[in-house]
């Protein structure tokens, strides 16, 4: 990330609610599970593609990779610009702007949506978490989880790339942690600098063979903490800009292309994306995972039980149960009603469970995939629709504007 970014000075919006996790039972099992979430900033999708061709980027190409969307959906309160702090914030909240609000690249922004670590910390109080960043921002973006002790360790590297490698492999080697993020940043600093050239190409082969030493001090864990079970999530937080590769920020096809690679195999979710999503829009991209889907799936991975009363996450975890995919929830021109659309897979009768802030307002079936709230009239505010489904929840805030009056 160059350090010479555009900041905008933006207004932190206090949200009604928050997504806190309920306090489980921290069995040995789940001790087991742990996570390892790295960041490759402005990785492009298909130069990274063009990498694994030629045989320059071995680490991820062992990984399962899928292709994947940021920057919200266009021309909805989730529309976000396709640059690192709402990507970021996104991916370490698992919501879009309008729960986190954070808007731009600016470190005097600050995240307001509960974090991927603070959700872990509240069900798990005793369990580790750090994050070691070569971009600074983030940690300020995320000051608030530093200060509640929410990040057991947060270190900030300052832009240079070997020293997340080199304290990230001590912490996995040396340390006890349960959840551990990693941000290299070297690509987007050459493809702002450069652009698509060959040394961009070869900043991703240098951020694949530093993913590389980590996976391998993480080997080294494994082999003297064999009863660990470790997932690996290596994503960008953004695409970049046709033809030249050197600027995002805008809502392209390319700058909202991302990818997600996994060392574990993903549900549907991720692996099958939907061929015809209820948005064509962008050929297709929203059928395919999200940003947003990375927290729930480190959650999930965790072992962190969802509250369905408080759950206010946009993302639907990529391992294990599917739930409820394509939710929209819009408020309709008149006002007076909120319409919810979804997809399911193949109805077997099973119940999908519909909240309104944090309390049931229907139960319908996957035979069912919309419903119609016209209980609104008394309404103000944001308002927070969560749709479980397999035990799996996924919500979406709409924003009540006022009825209209009746002549």
């Amino acid at each position: 990330m160059m350090l010479l970014r555009c900041a905008l000075i933006t207004v932190c919006l206090s949200l009604t609610f928050t997504a806190l996790a309920a306090p489980a039972a921290d069995t040995p099992t789940l001790k087991t599970h742990k996570a390892l979430l790295i960041g490759v900033d402005g990785m492009q999708y298909e130069k990274l593609q063009q990498a694994i061709q030629q045989g320059k980027a071995p680490t991820i190409a062992r990984l399962h990779l899928y292709k994947s969307y940021t920057g919200g959906v266009l021309g909805t309160s989730t529309q976000q610009p396709t640059v690192s702090g709402p990507g970021w914030t996104t991916i370490l909240t698992g919501s879009w702007v309008d729960r986190h609000q954070v808007n731009a690249n600016d470190e005097a922004l600050r995240n307001q949506a509960p974090s991927l670590f603070k959700q872990l910390k509240l069900a798990f109080p005793d369990r580790k978490t750090a994050s070691i960043v070569s971009w600074n921002v983030i940690h300020e973006n995320f000051t608030e989880d530093i200060a509640q002790g929410y990040i057991d360790l947060a270190f900030k590297c300052s832009g240079v790339d070997p020293c997340v490698v080199d304290n990230v492999s001590h912490e996995l080697e040396n340390g006890q942690p349960d959840l551990l993020y990693a941000h290299f940043d070297e690509p987007d600093i050459t493809g702002h600098r450069l652009g698509f050239t060959p040394e961009y190409q070869q900043a991703i082969q240098t951020v694949d063979a530093q993913v590389g030493q980590i996976l391998r001090a993480l080997q080294r864990r494994e082999k003297a903490h064999p009863e660990e079970d470790w997932l690996v999530i290596v994503l960008p937080d953004h695409g970049r800009h046709l033809p030249e590769g050197k600027d995002h920020g805008e809502q392209t096809l390319s700058e909202k292309t991302t990818f997600i690679a996994m060392n574990k195999k993903g549900n549907a979710q991720l692996t099958a994306p939907i061929g015809k999503p209820l948005n064509p829009d962008f050929k297709g991209l929203y059928g395919f995972a999200s940003q947003a889907d990375i927290t729930p799936t480190v959650l999930a991975w965790l072992g962190v039980k969802p509250d369905l009363t408080r759950y206010t996450m946009d993302g639907l975890p990529l391992i294990g149960p599917l739930g409820v995919r394509q939710l929209t929830a819009q408020q309709q021109p008149d006002r007076t009603q909120v319409n919810l659309s979804w997809r399911t897979e193949t109805p077997t009768g099973k119940p999908v469970q519909i909240y309104r802030d944090g309390q049931p307002i229907a139960r319908l079936t996957d035979h069912e995939h919309s419903y119609v709230d016209n209980d609104i009239q008394a309404l103000k505010g944001p308002i927070n629709y969560t749709l479980v489904f397999n035990g799996v929840p996924v919500s979406r805030l709409v924003t009540l504007q006022e009825q209209k009056s009746t002549p």
